[in-house]
């Protein structure tokens, strides 16, 4: 099956003349992210796939069997080629990394190196955690090793919209944070930064994330007869994830000691989040509520539910985040669902690509879920 027209596509979502079409050029087209980054801009009006490079150079038509893309895989000197031949062309270029952890620096390094001051000239989006953290002692906290890029860190914006979008929008480089990130930020920041939380006690956060968030090879806790009608928990010493939220906090001269227990559920995509946050004063669930209500008034990706809770279902496929809240006993409770692969993940790197691009934010995103699934 082809590709869908693109001229066809600009046409019927209002591409004017003042925005220009952008070349992508992703590497890591065997993975997960990947292969939903690739979903979701199939029907972007103004992202053109240009290149797909896989580790083992598998097709997409094999990998990505769900694509409809006729775009085949290369080998990276390729793409190379390609992304170089587009930027001496005066078109926009777009690269994309969906490498596992810790490869991003090494190959964006090579780029950098084999395009010269070209590569000053490409907007990219990184979908792992290496240039997510801007404190290198943290990284090494987090990660256990130092960084193998530091330099570029910098050059990188944080990547969540609802509290950076002006950074985003300025940047050609861009993290994109993952899918516990993002949740747990989303529940916790609204709060923190009003000044509501107590900082010198512990926030627990319980989240539970889908296989899916294990990526594409198998192992024995993404394999189905394991997981199925399963739960456990892993990272009892800490999450690598609440360093970002420590992150955000310090950006704002704020402190925190995040408790982050993550679960493995018996689903394929989704978190399902509950924060259970110390306040350091009396307050009442409507007043609360009405700062959450704020803070992401105008969101088009998170929805503040007036009663009830969300669930996973309600989200999975969209870029959506749902959360509600409630207060009893001076701790302000948080649910907060999301799909980890798209608004935890791929729909976020997009999401960011268009801030950076000065494209409408929400194109090639939905906001409803698949339902029944």
């Amino acid at each position: 099956m082809s590709r869908p027209d693109l001229a066809q596509l600009r046409s019927s979502s209002g591409l004017s003349g003042t925005q220009r079409s952008t070349g992508l050029f992703l590497w890591g087209a065997g993975g997960m992210l990947a292969g939903e980054f690739l979903r979701l801009c199939e029907l972007h009006p103004a992202l053109d796939l240009r290149s797909a490079v896989a580790r083992r150079g598998t097709p997409l038509s094999q990998s990505q069997p769900h694509l409809a893309s006729d775009v085949a895989t290369c080998s990276s000197e390729e793409a190379e080629a390609k992304l170089s031949e587009c930027l001496d062309s005066g078109e926009r270029a777009a690269v994309v990394l969906a490498l596992p952890h810790g490869e991003s620096p090494a190959l964006w390094r090579r780029l950098r190196e084999s395009l010269g001051e070209k590569a000053e000239r490409a907007i990219v989006v990184d979908l792992a955690a290496d240039y997510r953290l801007t404190d290198a002692n943290l990284y090494t906290s987090a990660y256990g090793e130092p960084h193998a890029d530091f330099a570029q860190v910098s050059e990188f914006a944080y990547g969540l919209p609802e509290f950076r979008r002006a950074q985003i929008r300025a940047a050609t480089r861009c993290a994109a944070p993952g899918c516990f990130a993002t949740a747990i930020q989303l529940a916790s920041l609204p709060a923190a930064f009003a000044g509501l939380l107590d900082p010198r006690r512990a926030w627990i956060l319980h989240g539970i994330t889908g296989s899916s968030g294990s990526g594409n090879a198998p192992k024995p806790g993404t394999h189905h007869p394991h997981r199925h009608g399963n739960l456990w928990a892993y990272a009892l010493e800490g999450h690598r994830h609440e360093a970002e939220l420590a992150q955000a906090l310090a950006w704002r001269g704020l402190e925190a000691r995040p408790h982050l227990v993550a679960h493995s559920g018996p689903f394929a995509r989704g978190i399902h989040l509950t924060a259970a946050l110390p306040l350091r004063r009396a307050a009442t669930s409507d007043e609360v509520l009405a700062i959450y209500r704020e803070s992401f008034a105008g969101e088009a990706f998170v929805e503040v539910l007036e009663e009830g809770a969300p669930d996973i279902r309600r989200v999975a496929g969209s870029n959506r985040a749902s959360l509600a809240i409630s207060v009893r006993d001076e701790v302000l409770t948080v649910v907060l669902t999301l799909d980890n692969l798209v608004k935890g993940g791929a729909g976020q790197g997009l999401q960011c690509l268009n801030l950076m691009l000065d494209y409408p934010e929400a194109w090639g995103l939905s906001r409803s879920g698949l339902g029944v699934c």
